[in-house]
């Protein structure tokens, strides 16, 4: 199954519980609060929705959430085309 950026954000504001309105591609990690525990927690909802494994360390270093997003995109398409 594909994701989407929408699906992700979405995903990342419940998580996290942020206002999705603040979720921009911009923003920092940081800035937002997200944490490793945040972190933690959406890659276990985003193994159970969409089947892919992803280790909080084989996450590159990231500071803005639009590095976050591209990074999980390409790993859950890459696997839903594999």
């Amino acid at each position: 199954m594909k994701a989407t950026e929408s699906e992700l954000l979405d995903l990342i504001a419940k998580e996290a519980i942020i206002d999705r309105e603040k979720l921009t591609r911009e923003a920092t990690l940081e800035d937002l609060g997200i944490s490793s525990l945040d972190v933690i927690s959406m890659l276990f909802e985003l193994e159970e929705k969409y089947g892919v494994v992803i280790e909080e360390g084989d996450m590159p270093q990231m500071t803005t959430l639009g590095e976050m997003v591209d990074y999980l995109l390409s790993r859950i398409n890459a696997e839903a085309t594999a």
